[in-house]
């Protein structure tokens, strides 16, 4: 009787991790401007109208990454384009002295997405 309690509440613990480690698309902009706000100085105003341009791009990017139907270099290529309108739409509300800062924060995001693991995909042959 002690296993079978003890193998209910692993099953049960290891189910709510499971749970634990999604993440809303609310908290993930709200985390996003916060990074941001301490980067680039952003008054309240700006953290306001950045909040909703970024809730939007990770509602889009998450329904995205949730379609079954769509093939994953299609997915990658609508990523692309909804990170260039996020990019434009931000600097839209940057100043110019935040501009560059924000240059350096794209800069990092694709220097992170180039050092990702290539996945299921094979190398592309070499032409010699």
């Amino acid at each position: 009787m002690k296993k079978l309690f003890l193998s209910i509440s692993a099953f049960l613990f290891a189910m709510s991790l499971s749970f634990a480690q999604e993440v809303s698309a609310e908290d993930k902009a709200k985390e996003t401007v916060t990074e941001w706000t301490t980067q680039l100085n952003l008054t309240e105003e700006q953290q306001a109208k950045i909040y909703d341009i970024v809730l939007e791009h990770k509602k889009a990017k998450l329904a995205l990454k949730s379609d079954t139907n769509t093939a994953e270099e299609g997915k990658a290529q609508q990523i692309d384009a909804l990170n260039a309108n996020l990019d434009q739409n931000v600097a839209n509300v940057l100043t110019d002295e935040q501009k560059p800062l924000y240059a350096q924060i794209v800069e990092s995001r694709a220097s992170k997405k180039s050092a990702a693991p290539m996945g299921n995909r094979l190398p592309e042959p070499k032409v010699q």
